[in-house]
């Protein structure tokens, strides 16, 4: 079961009224006059090698249409990398350029706008035009690389100048862009690599294909397997393009959604289950009685971090009902199959819901396994069986207490190399937006998992408790 997903099914949980943060030409200065600044060194637009990709329109599948109003998702890899500023600029900066130019050849709509189409009042499509390019930002920052990447508790506004933004469709014209990347140098310390994307172009499985084409290209390693670039091989045979389109884009903005700043004390923090921990969970799990589903690490790792969730909140919650929400990859499970190597967004929704106190009380983490594995088995089964009733759905889990996914311990993203060896941390800042936690793989050891999550101090430090108590149980 591959579990893929972005996590914006819960719209904004912070205040609106918080200002926007924007990444400006020359630097960004945070909270105060002491704070870390960024130094914008230049701005490219980098496109496909001239004349290697025609002129193409791509339209949106109703797959994509769930995310089309939903924002951009960020996500940014520290590098370890101590070299200086000329060095970075002669050396470095070439090399990302000519490989991007070369990972866009394949994956060329990331390089295209999203736009309304001319043949239809409700349709939506990519349309990529030679010359169509990427932003791509080059920046020098004074912030404290160790301090970013680690794993305790980061304001996660100290994020915000590491991430790019992508321009709002009123400064093009002719449509939304679809990415933009920022490559941030920390002098003789690191490289933070940024980017945001729009949903709408492809999910989680399909961008980690891009950023892994990119670094290969960059590493001058691998030959490139190009993705399936073909909304076709989706078909609709229950209109859910009309039902999607009514229940998540009608009357909605497809506006690109800025920078937001989070509250001052909100923090961004990383937890790790390990490989023993993983095993005694599952353990626990499958001592409990005959099992109808397969109790696997991502069965084992969300259900532990809901319980944990659920007890940092409880004077919140009491007894409403809350879910726990993420997504799976519908590539094998359509009839036909989709191709593994399919870009686009091809995933849709597992829930879970259960009351606080089934989760709560000494078999909490068992009962929560049960509820997702049940789930999993269900979406396996058929993977758009409820789909029509996915925008109410959407809207239950906006309303209700509900923890949603960002990421896959299945994208290998410490894998990803620039030739400049593993990346020392990945986080997924957006989360601060949606509520959601963080899932990767471990980076410390195989068969573990990492957990992200923001919250504000004080739900972070119940969190932590509840975390690491728990996991003393099987020690």
């Amino acid at each position: 079961m591959h579990i893929l997903a972005f996590g914006t099914w819960q719209r904004y949980h912070l205040p609106s009224s918080i200002r926007e943060a924007r990444v400006h030409d020359h630097q960004v200065t945070m909270s105060s006059i002491s704070s870390p600044e960024l130094r914008v060194i230049k701005r490219y637009e980098v496109s496909p090698p001239p004349g290697t990709v025609d002129d193409s329109t791509l339209s949106l599948t109703y797959l994509d249409l769930v995310w089309l109003t939903n924002g951009s998702v960020e996500r940014v890899f520290f590098y370890p990398l101590a070299v200086s500023v000329s060095h970075f600029i002669d050396s470095v900066v070439p090399t990302l350029k000519s490989s991007l130019s070369a990972a866009l050849r394949h994956f060329y709509p990331l390089a295209g706008k999203i736009r309304s189409s001319a043949a239809s009042s409700d349709g939506y499509e990519i349309h990529y035009a030679d010359g169509d390019s990427v932003p791509f930002t080059v920046a020098e920052y004074s912030g404290d690389f160790d301090d970013l990447s680690g794993d305790y508790p980061r304001p996660v506004n100290d994020f915000l100048p590491l991430l790019p933004e992508l321009p709002p469709s009123s400064t093009d014209g002719d449509g939304l862009r679809v990415l933009a990347l920022q490559a941030t140098l920390f002098p003789e310390c690191g490289v933070a690599v940024g980017f945001t994307v729009h949903h709408a172009a492809c999910d989680g499985s399909s961008l980690i294909r891009f950023y892994s084409t990119w670094a290969a290209a960059c590493a001058g390693a691998g030959v490139v397997v190009p993705p399936v670039i073909d909304r076709t091989v989706i078909t609709d045979p229950d209109d859910l393009y009309s039902v999607f389109y009514n229940g998540f884009v009608k009357g909605q903005s497809i506006q690109s959604m800025m920078h937001q700043k989070a509250p001052p004390d909100a923090v961004l923090q990383s937890f790790t289950i390990g490989k023993n921990h993983i095993q005694k969970l599952k353990e626990l799990v499958t001592q409990s009685g005959d099992l109808s589903f397969r109790c696997s690490t991502v069965v084992v790792a969300f259900a532990y971090v809901w319980v944990c969730h659920v007890k940092a909140r409880l004077t919140e919650i009491s007894n409403k009902r809350i879910f726990m929400a993420f997504a799976g990859d519908c590539r094998p499970r359509l009839k036909p199959p989709i191709p593994a190597g399919f870009f686009g967004n091809c995933i849709s929704a597992c829930v879970a819901e259960a009351k606080a106190w089934v989760l709560t009380n000494e078999n909490g983490v068992v009962a929560a396994a049960r509820l997702i594995g049940e789930a999993i088995e269900v979406f396996k089964d058929n993977p758009l069986k409820a789909a029509k009733e996915l925008p109410e759905l959407f809207k239950t889990l906006s309303e209700a207490d509900s923890l949603t996914v960002a990421g896959s311990p299945m994208f290998k993203v410490y894998d990803v190399n620039f030739g400049w060896g593993k990346p020392k941390k990945v986080e997924i800042p957006s989360i601060a937006k949606t509520g959601a936690i963080s899932a990767g793989q471990s980076r410390q050891e195989e068969g573990g998992v990492e957990i992200g999550l923001v919250r504000l101090k004080a739900e972070m430090q119940r969190f932590e408790k509840h975390f690491y108590d728990g996991l003393k149980m099987f020690e």
